[in-house]
């Protein structure tokens, strides 16, 4: 079943300069025009717009949260996400959004993209709108006179890797509004939300859209509590901040404890803060709701058996949460003496499936304020199971509102996509060689972290604005220096330049460079291996800048990265390998030499099955490598049947073998024996194994 159809043109990410720390880079792109800004330094992949739309289109080969980044496979875990904005004005409803179908923001045209290191390792900021002179994305007399400034960031190194952070600057220009009846000095109900059109995930190669399960993590207002599958609020396991214990702690599953680690997280003096203890030791904490909305996998219904997670594929849960928004009715104020908390909350959490999308503004109004019919009277709507509804493709959104804003005034906001193991974490056998890895609840809970990370005067309970206090003041690696490589007789060159040696550590305000890692992957960029280690020279205070790999196995497709070392053990980004124009990786091979029959090589041997032979070519082969230019191959079975012949006269050093009989059958496992003879009757005798 095609689900949807789609087609974006991505950017030529320009080369990243060296610039202060919180300033990034303009993109080179004209204005006004609609572009993508890859996003490829963290655990999580994707792209950014300057459209109103996030991630995505993982069936054209596109980042959309694809998790773990660089992975064989676009493992995508989201197909697109959408930011919506509405309001009600004179008894209508007038609601501008994104989506796949008919996208109504417009790049602003006064405004340039920028990436690169800036609040975060990497930001990406942009701008869009919705202004009557220069929209004409959404109908004449529908314009909101809304304009988004948008910056997205993320981090290389553990544990802030797994999410997106989202920094959203919302400006009413009222002399850009054409709602009829006038536009308002003030826009009233106003509701803000954001759409996750999420599959789990790119990894399962039948309908991975279509066997998703929806639900919220977080205050429920009481609406949850009697319901039979998925209950909440809930207490059964003790969450840690990297890892989590079958038992309940007396704190629900569904709350952040902040203040449990106190380098991470001090606690403003403050008579909210209540006993926490876990392994002996009390901690004074806050605690207060996630407000989470996720998905994740579960049974393919059209599939007969167990297919949850594929098998450890998809095992991963995406998700989204407001961190920031600015006072509204949704909040909870809780007044304790002199100190005022407010806790923000989500107004509300809702989710249909791909065959009913919202069609009309009202619909779309109605959702974000929790009153659409089809999930009545549930202002967070819940797991689909307590619904009535079976498992299938959903989108979820989770709205913040309702807002006045006033000609000329600015609304600020922090959104935090991610994508975790589970919901609490667990160990990863099929992407991490058996690793443990932190679930959604705990990469949103160190999103949070990192949100208030360098505050002096606000945390969870006493909320802060992106531009009101110190905010993402967490340690940050060098940047990755700019790399080239190419393959030369002698073998693969690298050539990397000096930037992480002149770059100041943003928060520490001087330069703690330390050393150079060399790294090279086969087949992806993942996976990588420690080849190299350069630090400066004790006695002349100088580094290398240059490295040739003499072990590159020719026929082979390699790829490089450089990594930056600083005196925290802080490493930059394995990011720096050669793309194209796309973003795509390009892989680099050293040439097959022609050689006599005593070089010659059989690869992969064994072979384990289907090989990622390059970035887009997955393929059941193997190769006869350093082949003299014209010869006879000859493959059998141990037996002595004759399975395949080959001819090889082209020149090259190289021949490859599909796998098929000379019956046109797949090979079975075993061993081979193939016979190589040159034309002057010259031959050599080899085996192979093939195991699938």
């Amino acid at each position: 079943m095609l689900k949807k159809t789609i087609f974006l043109t991505f950017l030529l990410m320009g080369a990243v300069l060296a610039r202060e720390a919180n300033a990034p880079k303009p993109n080179g792109g004209k204005a006004g025009s609609k572009k993508n800004y890859s996003m490829r330094i963290s655990e999580v992949w994707t792209y950014v717009t300057n459209y109103g739309c996030v991630g995505g289109e993982g069936n054209s080969g596109y980042d959309g949260y694809s998790w773990p980044g660089g992975a064989s496979v676009n493992n995508y875990y989201l197909w697109l996400s959408y930011f919506w904005a509405g309001v009600q004005f004179n008894g209508d409803y007038f609601v501008t959004w994104h989506d796949y179908v008919s996208p109504e923001w417009g790049p602003s045209e006064d405004f340039t993209a920028l990436t690169g290191p800036g609040k975060s390792a990497y930001d990406v900021l942009t701008s869009f709108d919705d202004y009557a002179s220069s929209n004409t994305y959404n109908s004449n007399g529908r314009h909101l006179g809304l304009k988004v400034i948008m910056r997205a960031l993320s981090w290389p190194h553990e544990p802030f890797n797994d999410f997106i952070g989202h920094e959203f600057y919302i400006i009413y220009n009222k002399a850009e509004c054409d709602l009829p009846g006038g536009a308002p000095d003030v826009l009233d109900s106003l509701m803000i939300a954001w759409a996750f059109d999420a599959d789990v995930c790119g990894a399962d190669q039948s309908d991975p859209h279509i066997d998703d399960l929806v639900a919220f993590d977080g205050w429920t207002n009481g609406e949850w509590a009697d319901l039979s599958f998925y209950p909440s609020p809930t207490d059964l396991v003790t969450l840690l901040p990297d890892s989590f214990a079958d038992q309940p702690d007396g704190v629900y599953d569904q709350y952040v404890i902040w203040g449990d680690e106190p380098e991470w997280e001090p606690i403003l003096d403050s008579s909210l803060a209540v006993d926490y203890t876990r392994n002996d030791t009390t901690y004074k904490v806050y605690i207060f709701p996630r407000g989470m909305s996720f998905i994740y996998d579960e049974d393919n219904p059209a599939d007969p058996g167990d297919d949850t997670g594929e098998n450890g594929m998809c095992a991963g849960y995406i998700g989204g949460a407001w961190i920031y928004a600015p006072p509204s009715p949704s909040d909870s104020l809780i007044v304790n003496g002199s100190d005022t908390a407010r806790i923000i909350r989500p107004w509300s959490h809702q989710w249909w499936n791909w065959e009913n999308d919202p069609p009309t503004d009202e619909d779309q109004y109605k959702y974000m304020f929790g009153i659409h019919p089809a999930t009545a009277p549930y202002r967070y709507a819940p797991h689909p199971f307590d619904m009535g509804a079976a498992t299938f493709d959903y989108r979820f959104l989770i709205s913040v509102g309702p807002f006045s804003i006033a000609d000329g005034e600015t609304l600020k906001f922090v959104y935090i996509g991610a994508v975790g193991q589970g919901l609490n974490g667990g160990v990863d056998s099929y992407w991490r060689s058996n690793a443990w890895v932190r679930g959604l609840r705990q990469d949103m809970d160190w999103a949070i972290k990192a949100y208030y990370a360098g505050s002096q005067h606000s945390d969870p309970l006493h909320p802060s604005a992106p531009d009101e206090d110190e905010h993402w003041k967490i340690p940050i690696p060098p940047p990755s220096p700019e790399l080239s490589y190419r393959a030369t007789p002698n073998g693969v060159q690298l050539v990397w330049n000096d930037e992480p040696e002149r770059t100041p550590d943003p928060i520490k305000a001087r330069i703690d460079f330390v050393s150079y890692r060399i790294y090279r992957s086969v087949y992806n960029p993942q996976n990588w291996d420690l080849i190299a280690e350069f630090t400066r020279d004790p006695q002349t205070n100088l580094i290398a800048h240059t490295f040739v790999d003499t072990t590159a196995v020719p026929g082979f497709p390699y790829y490089y990265v450089v990594t930056a070392m600083d005196e925290d053990s802080l490493e930059s980004p394995k990011s720096n390998y050669l793309k194209d124009s796309d973003g795509n990786p390009i892989s680099v091979t050293m040439p097959t030499r022609k050689g006599s029959l005593d070089d010659v090589i059989v690869v992969p041997n064994p072979y384990y099955g289907s090989a990622p032979w390059t970035a887009t070519e997955i393929a059941d082969k193997i190769e006869f490598q350093n082949l003299p230019p014209s010869c006879n191959i000859k493959i059998f079975t141990m037996s002595g049947d004759l399975v395949r012949e080959l001819n090889h006269n082209d020149g090259t050093g190289s021949e490859a073998w599909n796998l098929l009989s000379k019956n046109d059958q797949k090979v079975v496992s075993g061993v081979y024996i193939y016979k190589i003879t040159t034309p002057d009757g010259e031959y050599k005798v080899g085996k192979f194994m093939i195991i699938k």
